[in-house]
């Protein structure tokens, strides 16, 4: 009786030990309960961050925005990959949950034999014809003693739900590339609708001041500043023309398309779109975050 004990135990011992790995447990990451610079700043008061709008550009009532979003988010090829590794990781994990169910497998096989005159003397050509068929089934079945498929469908489930993050992360930043590109193209456009206007104005200035000069009535440093200001706007207007340009290239390549094929769509200005209800455009972390070469070419 004692041995029989013993040997069950030393063979559910083996067995637990044969067991494909422990629970999968969270780590504990100690993390703060605020920001470090969190403190409420003198004059400025912190509130909640609100849930996040999944179609904020929506808010912006623009029809060619939400046209470009759509596009981008139909067309993208690096969403279109990440939606691939998607759908591959959910096959991968229905696949790896068949494992639970026994396998069956079937063959068959058909032929037809005709023996020589040799074989069979005397025996007419069709006689001499046979047919034979046979056919297989075989059924399968792993017992999941030591978990090898509870693992296996865990690791594919983790799979699936971390290339579910890659997609949904993949689709913010399309989207907010999209409408920070877009907002920013019809901020460039305006800035540069201004500088052509006050190009012309301190053009006509120019000629004022020459004409004043050599009438005797102003200085030679008057014509030279009026001068200078009027080279210092038209300057501008090249490095504004080229930050236009790129964004409408940005905007073509994020919608999956060539970089020209948006110019004749995108060229016309039209005025910035109004700010959805409840954004200040003061507020610290504001929406519309300029690039550097944005700044540079004020």
């Amino acid at each position: 009786m004692v041995i029989r004990s013993l040997t069950l135990g030393l063979t559910a011992a083996l067995l637990a030990a044969c067991a494909v790995g422990p629970d999968f447990t969270r780590p504990t990451v100690a993390t703060p309960e605020r920001f470090v610079q969190a403190a409420t700043a003198e004059g400025v008061a912190h509130t909640a961050t609100p849930a996040a709008d999944d179609a904020f550009w929506l808010g912006f009532n623009d029809p060619q925005l939400t046209s470009l979003v759509e596009a981008a988010l139909s067309a993208n090829h690096d969403l279109r990959i990440a939606l691939a590794n998607y759908d591959r990781a959910n096959a991968l994990l229905r696949g790896s949950k068949f494992d639970y169910f026994p396998t069956l497998t079937a063959s068959g096989q058909a032929s037809n034999n005709r023996a020589s005159a040799d074989q069979q003397p005397g025996v007419s050509r069709n006689d001499r014809d046979s047919d034979s068929y046979s056919a297989q089934i075989d059924a399968t079945w792993e017992l999941d003693l030591f978990g090898r498929i509870r693992r296996n469908v865990e690791a594919n489930r983790a799979d699936a739900a971390a290339t579910a993050a890659d997609l949904q992360a993949a689709q913010v930043a399309i989207v907010g590339e999209v409408s920070r590109t877009y907002l920013e193209l019809r901020g460039l456009q305006e800035r540069l609708r201004v500088a052509r206007e006050n190009a012309d104005n301190q053009r006509e200035t120019l000629q004022l001041v020459e004409a004043r000069y050599n009438a005797g009535r102003d200085s030679e440093f008057d014509t030279a500043r009026a001068r200078a200001q009027l080279e210092s706007t038209s300057a501008r207007i090249p490095a504004l023309e080229a930050l236009i340009a790129t964004d409408m290239h940005r905007l073509a390549v994020l919608s999956g398309r060539t970089p020209d094929a948006l110019i004749a769509e995108l060229t016309p200005p039209k005025p910035l779109p109004a700010l959805p209800a409840g954004i200040d455009p003061g507020a610290p972390g504001d929406l519309l975050r300029r690039r550097p070469d944005v700044a540079a070419a004020e």
